[in-house]
């Protein structure tokens, strides 16, 4: 909506969109080698990079501040009534470290499953077994030939699956922080308080931030229903369902939380993504090595 309605042209940027189908891994492949200067991207793959050492980009905003729903999916004829079963099941996943892999520690955190803060200790139990699947479809198709027990996606993507009972809902999930975050490469981030660099930055964050503002004024409610519904092939329920949920920063898109960080970091340790050092890490260096505050507040 940025682009159509010349949110980005009335302050002087030419934006040209790149879809990443290989979601937050891709994206931040490519801040990394300079093909994206900026990706809007989940926050715990943002992090989990540059904690991992990638030093190519740093988070400069938050785009959805509301968290994401994840639908807890299971095969038609599974056992599987409701989420309490699923300790020590098999779940399927995209890849480690994705998405489909960490909000699962979310569910074990809050049941009550994990035994040990991360891996390296001498008393961890993992409170799931994972299976890689690739692949949306990969996933799909494992709850039904019984090689995984459920997967973890997008509630809204997965929808359209429960209401063609190719797959059953047994729950959903939100972890406790924003669900996208905005990173910039290092080649677009600015080299002191004065730079060229900084304004580019800044004058891309101020138009989204008044494009989502638009998107969810409630005068504007039609047209963005029709704009999401157009754009992603959803039925107009279930886009106003999404849209009831949705929420952006109120005060504009260049703020970082640094409870929310904090927060998934301690996940990603406990799924095993990270390990301690680069949990201390993180909380010792927000400022700066993750969150370059020349552009972000970090409140």
């Amino acid at each position: 909506m940025a682009v159509e309605l010349a949110y980005f042209e009335k302050e002087g940027l030419v934006v040209e969109r790149v879809c990443c189908p290989g979601g937050t891994g891709e994206m931040t492949a490519k801040l990394i080698d300079g093909s994206l200067d900026v990706a809007i991207a989940l926050t715990e793959g943002l992090l989990a990079g540059i904690a991992k050492g990638h030093d190519g980009y740093k988070i400069v905003g938050t785009y959805v501040e509301s968290p994401l729903c994840w639908a807890i999916s299971v095969g038609q004829e599974s056992r599987h009534v409701d989420r309490k079963t699923l300790q020590d099941g098999t779940i399927a996943i995209s890849r480690i470290g994705s998405g489909s892999h960490i909000i699962p520690y979310v569910l074990a955190e809050q049941e009550g499953w994990l035994k040990g803060t991360s891996p390296a200790d001498p008393d961890y139990k993992a409170p799931f077994h994972f299976e890689v699947k690739n692949t949306f479809q990969g996933m799909r198709d494992s709850v039904n030939d019984g090689s995984s027990d459920a997967f973890l996606w997008e509630k809204f993507t997965t929808k359209p699956y429960h209401d063609s009972n190719e797959v059953r809902s047994v729950d959903t999930i939100t972890p406790p922080w924003p669900a996208f975050m905005i990173a910039a490469s290092v080649r677009q981030l600015p080299i002191g308080e004065d730079s060229e660099r900084q304004s580019i930055l800044a004058r891309f964050l101020r138009a989204l931030s008044a494009a989502t503002a638009h998107f969810v004024d409630v005068a504007n409610y039609e047209e963005s229903v029709s704009f999401v519904q157009t754009k992603m092939s959803y039925t107009r329920q279930d886009v106003q369902d999404w849209f009831s949920g949705v929420r952006y920063p109120s005060a504009g898109c260049a703020v970082v939380s640094k409870e929310a960080l904090v927060t998934c970091a301690r996940v990603l340790l406990e799924a095993g993504v990270i390990f301690k050092a680069q949990d201390s890490d993180v909380k010792a260096n927000l400022d700066g090595k993750y969150v370059d505050t020349n552009v972000a507040s970090l409140l």
